[in-house]
């Protein structure tokens, strides 16, 4: 159990290499992605990897990136 945030880690530092590394076309999704980082890294500095508090802290900037991705799509499909 205690390997779960350990994956979990490496899990989100290899996506956001992968955008890193990918040229994000549309600026919406690049907003989001910049959103989903500084929302992770507040996680990280208020409380530890292990605990409970970061799980829902991390949870919470999954589901706004969702969200945001979402919209970020839509307004993609509209222009």
């Amino acid at each position: 159990m205690k390997k779960l945030p350990a994956i979990t880690a490496s899990l989100f530092a290899l996506t956001l290499l992968s955008a890193c590394s990918n040229k994000i076309e549309n600026p919406e999704m690049q907003q989001c992605a910049q959103q989903n980082y500084q929302c992770e890294s507040s996680c990280e500095q208020q409380s530890t990897a292990d605990g409970l508090v970061h799980k829902v802290c991390s949870n919470k900037c999954i589901e706004a990136y969702n969200q945001c991705k979402a919209n970020a799509e839509k307004l993609g499909d509209v222009k």
